[in-house]
């Protein structure tokens, strides 16, 4: 190697170090959350990140997957709705958790959207004014302590109950209802707001809790930020605590499945059995169906048919097609051929041939000149003229040798 090719080579070293010495102290470790899509029992579960939480602060929790089992709900505990209730359930059980909260429990409820069912909210009581948009979050004040709540989308509303506490938020767009009352309603409500751009300034509930009877009710503009997706943005955690938390109450009941399961899942959890049995079936059904892998089966040498598999493969095709004639013409010219080198004329070579084949003239008659009926005449006559052209071909006199001198 030259001499410059060299002081080339540690140049090059020495700017790389250069750099490095520069660059590294000026990089910095930081470790950042990816966020995931939710598997397993997060998937099932959407508010599986919250119940955690809770049961993590010290508070016993447990989820409700059947509707009727809102109907045994203990008096000191706190249930939370986080799913809008089928109708099917609600017309069964709104009034029932109507009065468990007015006997002293306590319910966390959100206003339902104008698309969903509104059975659970009217036996509260809640009359829905509109929606409040907030593109970075929602500033609230519970109780003296200000968050940043992600919510977006608040379904401002109102309700004759005592306020224990709430926190508002300015400006809504109304709802316009889709009935007569909740026209009047919106209109009695719009008309205490200041004319003009009244609600783009007017204040309006979004969270707050009442007193009902002996119990209470938390009423959410929108319970998104509490699922599993958001709880761990801005404040939204300590958001999901002071709703969820209330008073002495040592229980916090999660009513988070609908009231109908999915159907594969129903199925698994009541009949568990049989659906290993039809999977194992199905998986016999496929195995036997299924290619075997073993040794490879030898090639077998390329072969031309013969003569023989060729004419029985020709008369059985001409028998399918029954064509009884074109059979019977090879055989009927052999015998006839045979039965002219016997003496006499066509009525004796025909006696003469009887009498050899232990046959009758007529038969032969009929097995040389007349067309078959049927498969059966066919074979009758096909076996006449075998049985006459062995034995007139046993009959044959050998030739005579030639006498030597």
């Amino acid at each position: 190697m030259s001499r410059d090719r060299r002081l080339a080579i540690l140049l090059v070293i020495g700017l790389i170090l250069i750099a490095s010495a520069w660059l590294l102290p000026r990089l910095e470790w930081v470790e950042v959350d990816v966020p995931a899509r939710p598997s397993g029992e997060a998937l099932r579960d959407d508010a599986l990140a919250a119940r955690r939480m809770i049961a993590a602060l010290g508070y016993r929790t447990r989820v409700i997957q059947d509707a009727t089992e809102l109907a045994r709900l203990p008096q000191h505990a706190t249930l939370w709705l986080n799913q809008a209730l089928p109708d099917a359930a609600a017309g069964r059980t709104s009034e029932q958790i109507a009065a468990w909260v007015n006997a002293g429990g306590h319910a966390v409820i959100a206003v339902p959207g104008s698309w969903q069912p509104q059975r659970l909210s009217k036996a509260f009581g809640i009359q829905a004014l509109g929606m409040h948009v907030a593109k970075s979050g929602a500033r609230l004040d519970i109780e003296g302590r200000p968050m940043l709540v992600g919510i977006r989308q608040c379904d401002v509303f109102t309700t004759s109950h005592p306020v224990m506490w709430q926190a508002t938020v300015k400006g809504y767009k109304p709802r316009h209802g889709d009935d007569e009352d909740d026209e009047a309603d919106e209109s009695n409500a719009h008309a205490k707001a200041p004319a003009g751009k009244a609600h783009d300034t007017a204040e309006a509930i979004a969270v707050a809790r009442f007193r009902v009877g002996k119990g209470t009710l938390t009423v959410l503009c929108d319970d998104r930020p509490m699922l599993n997706p958001n709880i761990g943005q801005q404040d939204n955690a300590r958001f999901a605590a002071a709703v969820l938390l209330e008073g002495d109450r040592d229980e916090v009941i999660f009513a988070t499945q609908p009231e109908y399961p999915a159907l594969p899942l129903w199925l698994w959890q009541r009949a568990p059995l049989l659906i290993l049995s039809l999977g194992t079936l199905v998986m016999l059904l496929l195995w036997r169906a299924g290619i075997r892998f073993g040794a490879l089966q030898a090639v077998p040498p390329a072969s031309r048919p013969g003569l023989q598999l060729h004419l029985r493969a020709l008369a059985a095709f001409l028998l399918r097609q029954r064509q009884y004639e074109a059979l019977l013409r090879g055989p009927r010219d052999e015998v006839r051929r045979l039965l002219a080198k016997l003496p006499g004329n066509a009525a004796e070579q025909i006696t003469d041939a009887a009498k050899r084949a232990a046959l009758t003239p007529e038969a032969i008659t009929e097995a040389l000149e007349t067309t078959p009926r049927d498969a059966h005449h066919y074979l009758r006559q096909a076996t006449t003229l075998a049985q006459l052209d062995t034995r007139l071909r046993a009959a044959r006199p050998g030739s005579a040798r030639r006498k030597t001198r």
